[in-house]
């Protein structure tokens, strides 16, 4: 089986997915930055989260876990997107369901973080927001299936050589 080669230009759907994309780079670069600017609101949110009191050695290293968990989570965040995306704009299925599993996972653990304290809601919000316009725009619009469809018919019916 040979692929087809000529590759139809994706839907103008999938071309807003870019948008999306970017904004979400975009706050996922944000955060991990803003934590570093307010480590004493970072401090204080470590603090209000635990049930008893922290001492400051175990604040101290929390601290530090916290930015280190952030900055590679996020870091991994931002590699799937770059990774994912043009492949989605190729028509890729498997492409298409990997990212739309990765923003479910990420909006769930988002949102869960997000219940554990306020204080970084300015990029909780939007993001999760993006994540659902993103997961529409892959698999709502009648373009988008078609293209998809299209796709993957294509690499069906290929003439073997």
């Amino acid at each position: 089986m040979t692929r087809n080669t000529t590759a139809p230009r994706p839907p103008r759907s999938l071309r807003l997915l870019l948008v999306g994309v970017a904004a979400s780079i975009v706050l996922l670069v944000a955060l991990p930055v803003a934590m570093l600017a307010d480590l004493d609101g970072l401090r204080t949110a470590i603090r209000n989260d635990t049930d008893a009191e922290i001492s400051p050695k175990w604040l101290e290293w929390a601290l530090i876990a916290s930015l280190i968990y952030t900055v590679v989570l996020h870091l991994v965040d931002v590699v799937l997107l770059i990774w994912l995306t043009p492949r989605v704009l190729r028509g890729r299925q498997w492409a298409r369901i990997t990212l739309t599993a990765y923003l479910v996972i990420a909006t769930y653990f988002s949102l869960y973080s997000a219940s554990k304290g306020g204080m970084f809601l300015w990029a909780v919000i939007p993001t999760d927001i993006l994540h659902v316009i993103m997961i529409g725009l892959l698999w709502i619009p009648p373009s988008t299936r078609r293209f998809f469809t299209a796709r993957q018919s294509g690499f069906q019916r290929s003439p073997s050589r």
